[in-house]
């Protein structure tokens, strides 16, 4: 439903439906209520992994005190987790769940995205919750329906290669069964790319269509192949401004760890709290991270400066220096939403000629009709 001429555009923001509004994703992901949302999204998917990691280890018979005094919060698969059948079972569907959090997170961003890029301001993180609830399906199903897709294709393939056994016509099956593979592997490489472009684009299709599977498989090829050029000059333009914009954010990010930790050195008689923050992360993975860990300098052989922080306190302040680290992740991670959904707004002008914006819009004011009433018989919203 194209939005009408008649209707009043009540949304602040309009867009220009251009490449050049890609840049407009750096300050909608310098949002409060988007990083928070991510930020915990971000987190519960971690969590979520680690956990079904060590239930992984535990089936594999590994030393549960062992392994979380050695990997604390993001334990690793080793030679010995990767032999047991039941620990690659978790280890899996632990990854798939993480990746489901977070585009049920991206999603809700994507939905409070739609909604800032309207105008509404007061739209909150409770909303897009709802709005998730009532449309997880597509979510899900449709990377699902795409891989099982091109799971049959690769099946057909072989058929192709197994049928040139057979004695006598086989080659010559196999040889009229060419072209029609090579279409197939097109198809093939067009639906791995489709896959990997799902994980940011049906998040943000869903949140502004609330379309079912079927909607979300158009919507993602038709945007991949009617505009790849324009997809790709907008993610250029978007990290052109995404970038400098998160180096910003981080040399914040540290002047402002930099000054607690001297104004708390100072007064507390204590030293190295910069030092005891900016290690967080590696404490928290140091599997991952065997090295001094800073924010702004991830792996580093130098110890620092002397820490005196021992104790609960060092956990408590490892804990602020991770929590950061998932901070800049989340501003990162906003961004890129929104991004995404620029990007889909504008592909879906230039493609229909539709603003969905404006659609949403005249939908909302329906609904208002219906609970309220309206003397418009016509049902559009007059200038």
């Amino acid at each position: 439903m194209e939005g009408s001429d008649r209707a009043v555009r009540n949304y602040v923001h309009k867009l220009s439906f251009r490449i050049s509004d890609a840049v407009l994703s750096a300050r909608y992901g310098f949002n409060a209520r988007n990083i928070w949302a991510y930020w915990k999204g971000i987190l519960r998917a971690w969590l979520l992994w680690a956990f079904f990691v060590y239930a992984g280890f535990f089936a594999a018979g590994d030393s549960m005190a062992e392994r979380f005094t050695s990997s604390v919060l993001c334990p690793l698969p080793d030679a010995l987790f990767l032999a047991s059948a039941p620990a690659v079972l978790l280890l899996v569907l632990g990854t798939l769940l993480s990746l489901f959090t977070l585009m049920a997170t991206s999603m809700k961003v994507g939905k409070l995205t739609f909604e800032q890029l309207r105008g509404d301001q007061f739209y909150s993180e409770e909303d897009a919750a709802r709005a998730f609830r009532a449309n997880w399906k597509p979510l899900l199903l449709t990377p699902v329906t795409i891989l099982c897709g091109i799971a049959l294709g690769v099946l057909l393939l072989m058929l192709a290669g197994v049928a040139g056994k057979l004695p006598g016509a086989g080659p010559f099956i196999s040889a009229l069964l060419a072209i029609p593979s090579w279409v197939l592997g097109l198809f093939l490489i067009l639906s791995g790319v489709s896959l990997l472009f799902s994980f940011h684009l049906v998040p943000v299709i869903t949140a502004s269509t609330g379309g079912d599977t079927f909607e979300n498989l158009f919507e993602l090829f038709s945007t991949i192949t009617a505009r790849p050029f324009r997809l790709v000059r907008g993610i250029v333009a978007g990290a052109a401004m995404r970038i400098p914009s998160f180096l910003v954010f981080l040399l914040f990010a540290w002047g402002s760890v930099h000054l607690t930790g001297a104004m708390i050195d100072r007064f507390s008689g204590s030293s190295g709290t910069t030092s005891a923050i900016e290690s967080g992360f590696s404490r928290a993975a140091p599997d991952l991270v065997p090295f001094y860990s800073s924010i702004f300098s991830p792996v580093s052989s130098s110890a620092g400066s002397s820490v005196s922080w021992t104790g609960v306190p060092s956990w408590i302040l490892a804990a602020m220096g991770t929590s950061l680290m998932i901070l800049l992740a989340a501003y990162w991670c906003s961004s890129c939403t929104a991004m995404w959904m620029i990007l889909y707004l504008g592909a879906r002008y230039s493609r229909d000629g539709e603003d969905l914006l404006l659609r949403a819009e005249e939908e909302e004011y329906r609904e208002f009709r219906k609970i309220y009433g309206s003397t418009d018989l016509g049902g559009d919203r007059k200038s």
